[in-house]
């Protein structure tokens, strides 16, 4: 993040009205003030319809439309698999067309889940039900502002301060962001405040407190569980029978939690990111949360592992991933990290205070529960991510502070100038990110009067956004699928009747690039393309992620790369009758392989004694095969083997077994 003069005309208007209320402010101007003192309620009421309308803004100008990052995709997938009735919902066949990044399968089935917990997708939910899924981030941003307003209100016994509390949740630009973008951490503010508002005000509140509390841990369970500990001690002090009505009160978020897991895991106990990384990505126990050796998964989180974590997760790693975050929320309560002065001020002059220390303990809980996960979790525009849930309480905190010093006057004033100077940099990067756009925008097809058919998209976000869980009717429904230009498509395309076909493409690597729909009709291919197999069925030992060769028989496309793994995959047989399943693979070093594949009960092994940058195949003897899918176990020795891809030929029954490689 750098200091500067804006660099558009939305981020100079900004500054303009920031200098204009501090100008206001010096010269102590009083209507504003007044009203603000004579009409608490409708000023609330304005701040909070404000709130709605900043974050719709920001939809619109940074985020252009629709939910950017990958993990905001990803959560829209989910809550609109929620909305059609699917925790884990199923997918046609072959499943290779659908299965990629943060979805994985529940044991023995084909369907899929998206790993995240259900809470804030069941929230999201509700606006697709409505109609309007976008809608609910601006609906959030008007909630979180009255709760801001209710919680510091609770804690300081002062509507100015809660006025306060609330403009800064107003003018703060990482809520925007978070009430815009379709991520968890708003709602989870909401839930950690009304919890803690529950727990203090008692009685029938009480219920209501658990109630959030259960919905949080669904939410985020981290915080979810910091804030069990708080509520529990704040009704413990006052009544501990209220505690049954807390515990009553979060059985509905808990039941969802675990049904969630369920469907993801086979278990209410299993945990739907456990199983997920241990089927996409290694080495094998890398994501936990912990410390010690083998913390990091190398292919999602692979630079990063590699420039931070050279030596394991250990105390020293732990304190510059905490470090890099605290960096960050610096920067996002305020808008300008210099501004987090005021924090630090108000805590300390408020040590005495019952409010700020429950408030300083909550963050400092906070910041302590996710030093044991290895990944920074920081990005332009969402700053902090995994802190954002303190910001309503911080933002009471240096209300508190700002009217001790008696500055408060010029605060809206200098968080405006703050974002226009300052933080704007960090917006503007995540605006311009990937493409600058969403990477799939349903207008594209409406422009063509595309309404169904088969569509294939080529980014996981595209196809986050655009599949609708459940549907399987090409001629009725738009049937969004993954493009491998491979016998994954075409097979897809024959087994859902040969609809029309078109092509999403969308440039990532061009700023603002326009997207395209291109007629298509996939070729009559008979290889599977081994990376569409990522992440496998099942990891038996070892890891296995998607790599890019170099190999000149591979054609600059990625193959599914076997660490010393044991995994299952899954391929499509046409007809029923005798197959045989060829296996193609490369190796990226000289090396001796011994590599074992099993289709139908019978398997095969062979040796390979070559060089880097060859290709070589291994077929399989005559086996039954019955038409649908089936899965294909395969396991290498050493970590340098990519399976390039897959194909099955016809086979006579009598024919002899193929010999494979031995060189």
């Amino acid at each position: 993040m750098t200091l500067g003069l804006p660099r558009e005309a939305v981020t100079w208007a900004i500054l303009v009205l920031g200098l204009g209320a501090l100008a206001a402010a010096a010269l102590r101007s009083e209507p504003i003030a007044r009203f603000t003192r004579s009409r608490p309620r409708l000023t609330l009421l304005l701040l909070s319809i404000a709130a709605a309308l900043l974050s719709v803004g920001y939809l619109h100008h940074y985020l252009r439309g629709g939910p950017r990052i990958v993990d905001a995709t990803s959560y829209y997938l989910e809550a609109r698999a929620l909305a059609q009735g699917y925790f884990a919902f199923p997918i046609p066949d072959p499943s290779g067309s659908f299965r990629g990044r943060f979805l994985l399968t529940p044991p023995e089935a084909s369907t899929l889940v998206v790993l995240f917990p259900p809470g804030y997708p069941a929230l999201l939910a509700l606006g697709f039900l409505l109609g309007s899924p976008l809608a609910v981030g601006p609906v959030l941003a008007a909630v979180l502002t009255f709760i801001t307003f209710a919680l510091a209100r609770e804690l300081f016994h002062r509507d100015d301060v809660a006025l306060l509390a609330a403009t800064l949740s107003v003018l703060c630009a990482a809520l925007r962001y978070h009430t815009a973008d379709t991520m968890s951490h708003a709602w989870a503010a909401i839930l950690l405040a009304v919890s803690l508002l529950g727990a203090l005000r008692g009685g029938r509140a009480t219920l209501w407190a658990g109630l959030a509390l259960g919905w949080l841990v669904a939410t985020r369970p981290v915080t979810g569980l910091v804030c069990a500990v708080f509520v529990a001690l704040l009704c413990a002090r006052r009544r501990r029978s209220d505690l049954v009505l807390v515990a009553l009160g979060a059985v509905p978020g808990l039941v969802l939690f675990g049904l969630h897991q369920h469907a993801a895991t086979g278990s209410f106990w299993g945990s739907s990111q456990l199983r997920y990384y241990a089927l996409a990505d290694g080495p094998p126990g890398c994501f936990r949360y912990g410390f010690g050796a083998g913390v990091g998964c190398m292919f999602e989180h692979g630079s990063f592992v590699r420039e931070h974590l050279p030596s394991g997760f250990g105390f020293a790693a732990a304190l510059g991933t905490t470090g890099r975050r605290l960096w960050h929320h610096l920067g996002d309560l305020l808008n300008a990290w210099p501004l987090f002065a005021l924090v630090l001020y108000a805590a300390i002059a408020g040590r005495r205070q019952h409010a700020v220390r429950l408030i300083t303990l909550v963050t400092l809980a906070l910041i302590a529960a996710y030093a044991p996960f290895y990944f920074d979790g920081n990005y332009p525009g969402g700053g902090a991510r995994f802190y954002a849930e303190a910001l309503p309480l911080e933002h009471g905190l240096v209300a508190w502070g700002l009217l001790q010093l008696r500055v408060a006057r010029f605060a809206p004033g200098a968080l405006a100038v703050a974002f226009a100077v300052h933080g704007s940099r960090a917006h503007e990067a995540l605006r311009d990110r990937e493409g600058g756009r969403p990477m799939y925008e349903p207008q594209v097809l409406a422009a063509q009067g595309v309404r169904h058919g088969l569509v294939f998209v080529s980014t996981d976000h595209g196809f986050n956004l655009a599949h609708l869980p459940g549907a399987h009717d090409a001629s009725r429904n738009l049937i969004v699928a993954r493009f491998h230009d491979d016998a994954h498509d075409f097979q897809l395309w024959q087994a859902l009747g040969r609809p029309p076909a078109y092509r999403y493409v969308f440039d990532s690597t061009a700023l603002a690039s326009t997207p395209r729909l291109q007629p298509l009709v996939p070729h009559l291919d008979t290889e599977f393309a081994a990376s569409a197999e990522w992440p496998p069925l099942a990891v038996r030992s070892g890891w296995s992620h998607p790599d890019y060769p170099g190999a000149a028989c591979a054609a600059g496309r990625p193959g599914l790369r076997l660490r010393q793994a044991q995994i299952e995959v899954e391929l499509l047989a046409e007809i029923d009758g005798p197959g045989r399943v060829i296996a193609r693979w490369t190796a990226v070093n000289d090396q001796n392989t011994n590599l074992t594949v099993s289709a139908g009960g019978t398997s095969w092994s062979s040796r390979w004694t070559g060089q880097a940058g060859q290709c070589f195949e291994t077929p399989g003897p005559a086996i039954p095969l019955s038409k649908g899918p089936f899965r294909v176990g395969l396991s290498s020795s050493t970590e340098g083997l990519v399976l390039l891809g897959l194909a099955i030929r016809p086979a006579r029954p009598a024919e002899p077994a193929g010999k494979g490689v031995d060189n």
